[in-house]
């Protein structure tokens, strides 16, 4: 059904405080073909405007900005909210891998849909799911996680994770630390003495998988839902994974999404396996463009390594609240963006943001950089970081044309916020509200691909209540919800100590 949405106003960069007022947009199919001053007329559309057939949403007191995307998520992670704290991200994974337990299809539908629930009433209309899956992959658990995405109605990307060389283990034994015994060192091959072979063998089989699920899936849903391709991280990769993947993910004209440089370990356990950093490993690869984005790059930090991002294309997606709960650092945000390079933002997993709020993520990333900048002309602006969740966001989606912005042609992915609402009275300037006022409590009406998914406040896909009671009711079997078992904990304690000896070492320049 066509939609009219009458005398809004709309997020405009080239208006006074950013907003046009009084404006209409109307939406066919799934896309905007007309913004224009109210009332529009014949002109704008070969639609009767007066047909009972049109939908008309009454405009006045609400602003219309582009949706809001997550280039980076982990949903299996909304069981785990608010269960750790003071942990980096060595322990904490070690933490997770023995802990999470075993999740079925449904479990992984019921967290991907609450993942799309929270960030459908919080005005965010796109996501891109790191998926991953404690144990080998099947198509029932990927089919499952699509299917919620479907349900639900928002624009979701699955990136699955997946690996086939862990340095950081290898980093462990030099350093005479034995990670391998640990519920995260066997999923990663462990004490396997065929072990680079197991997990080659193991790399083709899920590359096949993958391969056939994303023939079923990329573009279903009218377009809303694309498959990538996730290999986990820079230092649990071989090269031949990476050519592997990005291959693969260009036949099915995808992207690909992996960690980067999330922290000081990783980044030296890179440096010592190949002698460089991964953004030059991935550039002397050729496995670096406008196709593969890098959550987290926190530790890209050389002029050079800024500059191949610059010159590839490749996405930096940030991640303030992890990074800070997690204590992995400070992406270099502003040298990024004066080079030109396009930031994304993501909300990480709700075991460490605790949240899948994009506007709390917003506002992180306008602000914690303060403190880095001793000018305060170099600081992010708000517009900034506004547009890392719209148009970063939509780059990420390999939809740089067609989503992030407000203008005829473009697809029709929509928040409405009501501007009398406390958080944003009085409306002084719109990316300043946007970015420092804004909670997510204004969102009035979200529509995503020409649907209205929430109208008046409330979910129009998924029976919100059924889904949470059943999410609630299925958690408390898991492990981490019941004391630590005497062997997670040395495990956990043996990765303290190897996350300290690295430490060291980086701090005498290593």
């Amino acid at each position: 059904m066509p939609i009219l949405i009458e005398h809004c106003d709309v997020l405009n960069a080239n208006a006074p405080r950013a907003m046009a007022v009084d404006q209409s947009i109307l939406i066919e199919g799934n896309r905007i073909v007309a913004i224009g001053k109210a009332p529009l007329n014949a002109q704008h559309t070969t639609l009767n405007l007066q047909s009972p057939a049109l939908e008309i949403i009454d405009g006045r007191g609400l602003l219309a900005i582009p949706g809001l995307i997550s280039a980076h998520t982990h949903s299996p992670e909304n069981y785990m909210r608010g269960a750790t704290e003071r942990m980096p991200l060595e322990p904490w994974l070690v933490w997770l891998y023995g802990t999470c337990g075993e999740y079925t299809p449904r479990d992984h539908y019921l967290c991907a849909a609450m993942s799309a629930i929270e960030m459908l009433l919080g005005g965010c209309t796109g996501s891109l799911d790191h998926l991953w899956h404690a144990g080998p992959w099947n198509r029932a658990v990927l089919d499952a996680t699509m299917e919620a995405y479907r349900d639900s109605g928002i624009r979701a990307t699955v990136a699955p994770m997946y690996d086939d060389h862990d340095y950081v283990l290898d980093a462990g034994d030099a350093l005479g630390v034995d990670l391998r015994g640990s519920a995260y060192g066997l999923a990663h091959g462990g004490y396997r003495p065929d072990r680079e072979a197991y997990r080659a063998g193991v790399l083709r089989d899920t590359l096949d998988l993958f391969d056939a699920w994303m023939e079923d899936w990329h573009g279903q849903a009218d377009g809303r839902l694309q498959t990538f391709l996730g290999p986990a991280a820079g230092q649990l990769v071989s090269d031949n994974c990476l050519h592997m993947s990005l291959d693969l993910a260009r036949k099915h004209g995808a992207g690909m999404h992996m960690h980067c440089v999330e922290t000081r370990v990783q980044d030296y356990s890179i440096r010592r396996a190949f002698g460089k950093t991964i953004i030059q490993r991935m550039a002397d690869l050729g496995v670096l463009g406008p196709d593969v984005t890098l959550p987290h790059s926190v530790w890209i930090r050389s002029a050079a390594d800024l500059d191949r991002l610059a010159e590839t294309g490749a996405i930096p997606v940030h991640n303030p609240a992890a990074n800070l709960k997690l204590g992995s650092g400070l992406m270099a945000m502003r040298e990024m963006l004066d080079r030109g390079v396009t930031v994304a933002l993501g909300v990480d997993g709700a075991c460490s943001n605790d949240n899948q709020d994009m506007f709390d993520t917003i506002r992180l990333a306008a602000l914690i950089h303060n403190l880095k900048h001793p000018e305060a002309s170099t600081w992010i602006s708000a517009r900034e970081a506004v547009e890392a969740a719209t148009l970063g966001g939509a780059a990420a989606l390999l939809m740089r044309d067609q989503l992030g912005r407000l203008e005829a042609g473009q697809l029709a992915d929509i928040t409405l916020l009501d501007v009398n609402s406390p958080v944003l009275s009085p409306m002084n300037d719109a990316w300043g509200a946007l970015a420092y006022c804004e909670t997510g409590r204004s969102v009035k009406h979200v529509i995503v691909n020409g649907q209205i998914v929430v109208r008046d406040g409330r979910l129009t896909t998924l029976d919100v209540d059924a889904i949470a009671q059943e999410f609630r009711a299925r958690v408390e079997r898991l492990p981490f919800r019941h004391p630590l078992d005497a062997k997670t904990q040395r495990d956990i304690d043996d990765c303290w100590r190897f996350w300290r000896l690295v430490m060291e070492r980086v701090a005498q320049g290593e």
